[in-house]
């Protein structure tokens, strides 16, 4: 059975549910429930999470364009997808 409560986020404070599933989940995670509602522990999640930037490359064997996170002032060698693969294999 679902419970019922109160998210304690002061900017929110709005009821949510905790359902069965979560329920279980948190038991056998031996979790306590959570005091925060879906979306202010979203996000709590996504506030943590890296910011990723993507740079123009090229690839240092093929020379062919591609996205990388490692800008290109970066002192690395840089490969595609498929001259990585190549190389490792």
């Amino acid at each position: 059975m679902s419970v019922q409560k109160t998210c304690i986020s002061p900017s929110c404070q709005k009821p949510f549910k905790i359902i069965d599933q979560e329920q279980d989940f948190c038991e056998h995670k031996q979790l306590s429930l959570p005091e925060e509602c879906p979306r202010c522990r979203h996000q709590k999640r996504m506030a943590l999470r890296n910011e990723r930037n993507l740079y123009a490359r090229m690839c240092n064997k093929c020379q062919s364009k591609m996205m990388s996170t490692i800008p290109t002032t970066a002192p690395y060698t840089v490969y595609c997808n498929k001259c990585y693969w190549e190389n490792i294999g």
